[in-house]
């Protein structure tokens, strides 16, 4: 479904990716993992085509991402749904006219079926009854399940979720967790998500992938994930403050 072949990525100074390698097959729910700014949420822009990569190529299906013209890119994006970390819902407009902005962008249809989709997409989501509602009027777990209904509106074969249970409390980031498999699982769509909360990602995991200094350093299903004897795995799974991922950083702080 998507593939990623020895992508770089640079901003500034910063190399974010060196030479990554992913390959994600239809209807997994892959979660990739690491440290905040390691790179999760660009692999996502990178997929969804709004960044070009320094070198290398992403693939979804046969089309080389990377290659395609602005028009074609356009058409591609059709069966792609993207959650973005902080829901990116527009403010001017309210919860159905939000939902219905993918529709009216990327089709023709007409306002009765635009409208038939999103009333559709909202009962899935279990927010029907906010139709109307801006979203200043929105908790933190409202935002998300509109964000959501907005990413299924074309019926995508990829599902991409930016930090799907950033800000959000325990309980509600459950919840969200728990629709995410489900529609997941309803629609048969393929869903990669980029997450450094632990509890979330072993919840929505069919596989998981450990993304550091660029690369990913391993891959494997959440139960043998969860026993990796990689050093910055196992340190990272545990929030310990021993191992690799701060080898140095105590110190420099301690002695200051």
């Amino acid at each position: 479904m998507v593939e990623l072949r020895d992508v770089h990525m640079q901003f500034a100074d910063k190399k974010v990716l060196d030479g990554l390698l992913l390959k994600v097959e239809p209807q997994e729910r892959l979660v990739v993992m690491g440290q905040s700014g390691s790179g999760k949420s660009t692999i996502l822009r990178l997929i969804l085509g709004t960044l070009h990569p320094d070198s290398g190529s992403v693939f979804f299906k046969r089309f080389e991402i990377t290659r395609l013209s602005r028009q074609k890119l356009q058409r591609v994006r059709q069966h792609i749904g993207m959650v973005y970390q902080y829901s990116a819902l527009l403010s001017s407009r309210n919860v159905r006219d939000n939902v219905a902005l993918p529709l009216e962008e990327l089709t023709d249809k007409s306002r009765q079926e635009i409208n038939k989709i999103v009333d559709e997409k909202l009962e899935l989501v279990g927010m029907a009854d906010s139709r109307e509602l801006l979203p200043e009027e929105l908790s933190g777990g409202m935002k998300k399940r509109v964000a959501l209904a907005r990413a299924l509106v074309l019926d995508p074969e990829l599902l991409l979720l930016d930090e799907p249970s950033a800000g959000l409390d325990p309980v509600i980031a459950t919840v969200i967790d728990e629709l995410i498999i489900s529609l997941s699982e309803k629609s048969k769509v393929t869903s990669i998500t980029a997450t450094h909360e632990m509890d979330s990602a072993f919840r929505i995991a069919t596989r998981m992938a450990m993304l550091y200094q660029g690369k990913i350093i391993e891959e494997a299903e959440p139960e043998k994930f969860k026993h990796s004897k990689n050093p910055v795995v196992a340190q990272f799974v545990s929030g310990s403050t021993e191992g690799p991922i701060l080898e140095g950083s105590l110190d420099a702080i301690t002695k200051k």
